[in-house]
């Protein structure tokens, strides 16, 4: 089932959280809204599910103008960031939720809702764990529940509101891993709202970056990595440095080092470049490049972050795969960089 919004404007107050967005997440597909706090993620994520409405623009889901439609009659799951599970139910009771409060005449028979129950508890890896309540529950299995309980309804979409941020790094990685082939296993069209980038770029089959209520780009994983459209997604992807550089024919030069641009096309002069912390290698004093002297040096098996800073005060982050020995504080180097996107200053 494919989602389209169109021309979104939302306002509260003087504030604007939405201007004019447009996107498709296409049939099937696994989106992902991803963006700092403030950026207008979730206030998208609430109008698709009608729990906001559009002071102006469009929604379509398979088609179908939900002007004016509230959440319960578009027929989609929502999973919250605090999974806003029923305490005084059991995990089977909530996942049935919302097929037991359906009108009489669309309401499953008991029978039929506790073999949806049961089918769901198997997608979600906790068959023996219907009778329990969720305080019994880690963060991690109440995550689940929350999906099964999403998923009961046989929804036409699936939104995802941080559904992930209140559990620690390694539950977060093991669930995204399971979040995935969820997803594959039931073909829903699903949107995914959350900061963190690593996450979206292992999730989506694309990306949706915003800032300020605005869309900066939408793309593939890899073509947001290696191709980002603005100076604000080189930047929130992958933890750039920004150094000073000038273009001239398509050529960046740094330190004089000259690099060709991999990023859209530049008027000559005064650039911002970004370059990644495992794009350089070092050279000796004198070297042409950017000269800096060593702050920290952190070796982790074979490789080494190194935290740098130039002659003006920047700090350089830099990742070395093959540090050579002697890194030290307070040693002078020459940082040579491999690769650099630039944008206007």
């Amino acid at each position: 089932m494919s989602v389209t919004a169109t021309g979104v404007i939302k306002t509260f107050g003087d504030y604007t959280a939405l201007s004019n967005v447009s996107l498709e997440a296409r049939e099937g597909e696994f989106l992902a809204l991803l963006g700092p706090s403030g950026s207008g993620k979730t206030t998208l994520l609430r109008i698709l599910a009608g729990l906001e409405f559009p002071d102006a623009g469009q929604i379509l889901i398979g088609g179908e103008d939900m002007a004016g439609r509230p959440a319960r009659d578009r027929r989609v799951g929502f999973v919250f960031q605090q999974y806003a599970l029923f305490r005084h139910m059991t995990v089977a009771d909530n996942i049935g939720f919302g097929l037991t409060v359906r009108p009489r005449g669309s309401r499953p028979a008991t029978r039929e809702i506790a073999r949806r129950v049961a089918e769901l508890l198997e997608l979600v890896q906790l068959p023996d764990l219907g009778r329990r309540y969720p305080a019994q529950l880690s963060g991690g299995q109440r995550q689940r529940v929350a999906l099964a309980r999403a998923l009961a309804v046989e929804p036409r979409i699936l939104l995802l509101d941080e559904p992930f941020g209140a559990l620690d790094a390694k539950v977060r990685k093991d669930l995204r891993r399971w979040l995935r082939e969820v997803h594959d296993r039931t073909g829903l069209t699903s949107i995914f709202v959350t900061h963190d980038q690593d996450e979206a770029l292992d999730l989506a089959d694309r990306v949706v970056v915003m800032d300020h209520g605005c869309i900066e780009q939408i793309d593939t994983p890899e073509a947001l990595w290696d191709r980002p459209a603005s100076a604000f997604v080189c930047d929130f992807l992958g933890g750039a440095n920004r150094v000073a550089a000038i273009a001239s024919d398509g050529i960046i030069d740094v330190g004089g080092i000259r690099l060709p641009n991999h990023a859209p096309a530049l008027q000559d002069g005064p650039v911002t470049g970004f370059i990644r912390p495992h794009e350089f290698s070092l050279a000796a004093p004198g070297s042409p490049g950017i000269p800096v002297t060593i702050r920290r040096c952190l070796r982790t098996g074979a490789q080494a972050a190194l935290e740098t800073e130039t002659h003006d005060g920047a700090i350089i982050e830099v990742t070395l795969s093959e540090p050579p020995a002697g890194l030290v504080p307070g040693l002078t180097q020459v940082l040579v960089p491999t690769a650099i996107r630039a944008y206007p200053v």
